[in-house]
């Protein structure tokens, strides 16, 4: 009873840790994906035989990563012709290295990778790894006859999965793997493709058109470019590429940039002006009534966002068009109705490759957690007070897992969301991970966040990182899901605008 009351004592505690941390592994990824991803699309299926000239010899290109003007890191990408078992291909290595600003917070992200993709259809493999700190991620796979096979290396485990993948392939992302079999498509031409993600593991499609030429200056020369746009998960961005089919710049709508620069450039230190806060960059500033820590109730009116893409509701968060209602719900009592037997409530009780709720580590720890307790919401409280005393919280740039974050005992809101619900479905609970913008009072606005909802007749979203047993008005949800929902998100960075009609 008496280390009970002290955890309710730490968990009273003004927070002043990590305030929305905003899905910040996520968002370096993906910004790398896009930038190479940007016209310089492997197409396989699309025009074969147009083969541009770069796969008929190897190459090597240096890019620099920039902040609006201030460059925070480089992207290397190698490819070489190679036959392997008698199949024609090209091989690619890939070296990326950012230095980025986290609530004045300077963190260091490495990735690497390698790739073998064959023109003739036979197996593509790729083998990729993220470190920051301490933290280390690797994926190594394999797709062939419509099939992806892979590993996931995390918390010294090799997690396997796999799923069905669409005959025309593209193989993009942060490994550089998206140099082969680009069609040269003239001005006015467009195509449309499957594309995978090896960071996020997600299918999807990816719109490219060839939108004009033009000559721009890259690394002191003139070049003679054409302009494709890419259109995927929502967002468009534009790549400017030489007669050599070759990337010489790549812009996204978000301030960051692609720019041809020599190795000598790449790898010199980047100047002493820090790089802009990720964070602040795309933090959504609200009009309207302040807003502040601890509302029950939150109405908010959402623009600059397609209708295809409003945010989900629920018991919690309900809508009248573009006008959403955010309400604090009771603390449940009471025995649990059924659970729902369909699919995506099944999932909440599933383990994946980075939720790994069936791992005899997670299990054991769980049921050591929540001991011999039969409610539910009792239960999910003892999860909630073990994760939230137990990981330190600090700010992390990798993929979260949650045997990687059980091994580290550290994390932001992402490490904290997958580890939550790993022990709770572990425990039985079903739980979702939700994924949106939560208010900092310290930071004057909205941030990206992710935060765990569990089932007990109705979903109740719960806050280990910030400390509060049930997460309070300001978390606006924009969608529900694991690492494949990520990409969703991309249609809102940088577009979202938010009104705050009231609060209470």
């Amino acid at each position: 009873m008496r280390e009970r009351e002290e955890i309710q004592k730490v968990l009273r505690r003004p927070s002043r840790q990590l305030i929305s941390l905003a899905i910040v592994a996520f968002w370096v990824a993906m910004m790398v994906w896009l930038f190479y991803r940007e016209g310089t699309i492997p197409f396989f299926g699309v025009e074969r035989a147009l083969v541009p000239p770069r796969v008929l010899r190897p190459s090597s290109s240096w890019m620099g990563v920039y902040s609006g003007d201030t460059r925070v890191g480089f992207v290397n990408i190698n490819t070489t012709p190679d036959t392997r078992e008698g199949h024609i291909g090209v091989a690619f290595t890939s070296t990326a290295r950012l230095h980025l600003n986290l609530l004045a917070t300077p963190l260091d992200l490495f990735i690497s990778g390698a790739a073998w993709i064959p023109q003739d259809g036979g197996k593509a493999d790729f083998d990729f790894k993220v470190r920051s700190g301490e933290h280390n991620m690797r994926v190594s796979a394999t797709a062939a006859d419509g099939k992806l096979d892979a590993q996931v290396f995390t918390g010294g485990e090799a997690i396997p999965f796999q799923f069905p993948i669409g005959k025309d392939l593209l193989l993009s992302g942060i490994m550089g793997t998206t140099t082969l079999n680009v069609p040269t498509l003239r001005v006015g031409q467009e195509v449309v493709i499957d594309a995978f993600d090896p960071m996020t593991f997600a299918m999807g499609k990816a719109h490219v058109k060839c939108v004009g030429e033009e000559t721009i200056e890259a690394a002191g020369e003139k070049v003679r470019t054409k302009v494709i746009e890419t259109t995927a998960n929502g967002i468009s961005s534009k790549a400017w590429l030489d007669d050599n089919e070759e990337v010489v710049r790549a812009e996204t709508p978000l301030g960051f940039s692609l720019r041809r620069i020599t190795p000598q450039e790449a790898l010199a230190p980047t100047g002493e002006a820090p790089p802009a806060d990720l964070l602040r960059t795309v933090a959504v500033r609200p009009t309207g009534p302040e807003p502040f820590r601890g509302a029950k109730r939150l109405v908010v009116r959402l623009s600059g966002v397609a209708e295809t893409n409003y945010p989900p509701v629920d018991d919690v968060q309900t809508a009248r068009g573009a006008e959403y209602t955010i309400a604090t719900p009771p603390e449940p009592s009471g025995a649990t109705p059924a659970d729902p037997t369909d699919d995506a409530f099944k999932a909440s009780l599933a383990s994946d490759a980075f939720i790994q709720s069936e791992h005899p580590r997670v299990k054991e720890l769980a049921a050591k957690i929540v001991g011999n307790e039969t409610d539910r919401w009792r239960r999910a409280m003892r999860v909630y007070e073990w994760v939230y005393t137990n990981i330190r919280k600090t700010v992390v740039l990798s993929v979260p897992s949650a045997l990687e974050t059980l091994e580290t005992r550290e994390g932001d809101c992402n490490e904290h969301a997958v580890l939550f619900t790993a022990l709770a479905r572990a425990a039985g609970i079903p739980t979702r991970v939700a994924i949106g913008l939560v208010w900092s009072d310290d930071l004057n606005g909205f941030y990206y966040h992710a935060w765990p909802e569990v089932y007990v007749g109705r979903w109740i979203p719960m806050e280990p990182t910030l400390g509060q047993p049930i997460a309070d008005a300001t978390h606006v949800k924009l969608l529900n899901g694991n690492i494949e929902a990520w990409p969703q998100l991309l249609p809102f960075l940088g577009q979202l605008r938010m009104e705050i009609v009231a609060i209470e």
